[in-house]
């Protein structure tokens, strides 16, 4: 499947240096900052301070002999530049979560989901009717983060209750209470502090609202690295979509025929009918342009 690049263009001396190109790698320098001990400033602009943050990063991190200040899309430094910014998790004040910086797109394109309508001999317009059902607000809220709803029932299962006494909203036998859009992170963020995996993996995440529990069948061995990839760009989400659709055979199946009542069965549980999920998938299928 070939998706759009995340880095469009070339980045360092007499080199295209795009704005949005530049301001991608000082965001993944700027990451780096405690390391290479250089600040660098996300001003979009190829100076001097980026140039020597590169080279500091090829020379002390990659260990380059020479160190060239150059950075290309599918480069050893633009990857080990991306990979040791979201390799993992990071765990912020007082042990909460700090999630990896976004590192490409927020949009689909048209050549996006034909190559993924390709990969799965489905419809676009099947995909873009997962995506617009799930997602109605984005593949990312306003602060850059994954779009999420936190399962307070799944907390529960996965810590065998050991927190519903005192933190009922966030872990309950129950399902339901979700609350407010803006009030998924505060849920997320104190859930991370009793169990992190489980709190990550009591999470749907993204455009796809992949469950974070499914992150195996989604093509990835931790939920952390499930979740960074989610966290840096909708391409990343897509892939991760189109893994666990070709892990189920009968789902793959029932979005190439477009069966939305299976297919909201399987991938949005049991309890489908109760939020009239396959007649909305049909609903926003129709809306949908190929």
């Amino acid at each position: 499947m070939s998706f759009r690049e995340e880095l469009k263009k070339t980045v360092g001396p007499g080199k295209p240096n795009e704005e949005q190109d530049v301001r991608l790698v000082q965001r993944l320098l700027d990451r780096q900052s405690a390391r290479t001990g250089i600040v660098v400033p996300q001003n979009g602009s190829f100076d001097r301070q980026t140039y020597t943050a590169i080279t500091t990063f090829q020379r002390r991190i990659m260990h380059m002999p020479f160190a060239d200040g150059i950075v290309e899309p599918r480069s050893a430094t633009f990857q080990q530049l991306a990979m040791t910014t979201g390799q993992r998790l990071m765990a912020g004040s007082a042990g909460g979560l700090r999630l990896p910086y976004r590192t490409g797109d927020t949009k689909l394109t048209d050549d996006d989901y034909k190559a993924a309508a390709d990969e799965l001999c489905c419809e676009v317009r099947a995909i873009k009717a997962v995506t617009a059902v799930e997602a109605p607000r984005g593949a990312y809220d306003e602060f850059g983060r994954p779009t999420i709803l936190f399962e307070r029932h799944l907390f529960h299962r996965f810590t065998a209750g050991r927190h519903d006494r005192f933190a009922p909203d966030i872990s309950n036998a129950n399902r339901g209470g979700y609350g407010k859009y803006a009030a998924q992170y505060d849920k997320l963020q104190r859930a991370y502090q009793l169990d992190a995996t489980a709190a990550l993996r009591a999470a749907s995440w993204g455009a796809f609202q992949i469950l974070g529990d499914n992150y195996a069948q989604a093509g990835f061995g931790t939920v952390d690295l499930f979740v960074t990839a989610m966290c840096q760009s909708i391409q990343q989400q897509l892939r991760a979509f189109v893994a666990f659709i070709k892990f189920n055979a009968t789902l793959t199946q029932a979005i190439q025929n477009r069966n939305w009542a299976t297919f909201a069965r399987i991938y949005n549980g049991s309890a489908y009918k109760d939020n009239h999920y396959d007649t909305n998938l049909q609903g926003a299928y129709d809306a949908a342009t190929p």
